[in-house]
């Protein structure tokens, strides 16, 4: 039973088996290591939720730069303060006293 077909065909079988398992191989391997993989995506992801985080840090700069600006646009009692302790101003009636350490 040598030349029987079952026997024959098993060997082309075993190489058609090899092809849709390269193939599913090849597949996998692009869904995880490609340029839209599951592994860039994830690295995307980490890369977002820091952008989100810088993005919202500078909102609330800016809030707090725009209550500057108001302030010193609108507030007599914080551009005095400022004026006092950025520029070291003084009134004209005040005495300043310096001491020497």
């Amino acid at each position: 039973m040598a030349g029987s077909p079952t026997q024959a065909s098993r060997p082309d079988w075993g190489r058609l088996n090899l092809w849709p398992l390269a193939l599913i191989a090849l597949v996998l391997g692009f869904a995880l290591f490609g340029d839209r993989g599951i592994v860039h995506m994830l690295q995307f992801s980490g890369q977002k939720a820091d952008l989100v985080l810088k993005l919202d840090a500078l909102d609330r700069q800016n809030d707090a730069l725009r209550n500057e600006i108001e302030a010193l646009r609108n507030d007599r009692h914080h551009i005095e303060r400022v004026a006092r302790t950025e520029l070291g101003m003084v009134r004209d009636d005040e005495l300043v006293f310096q001491f020497s350490h």
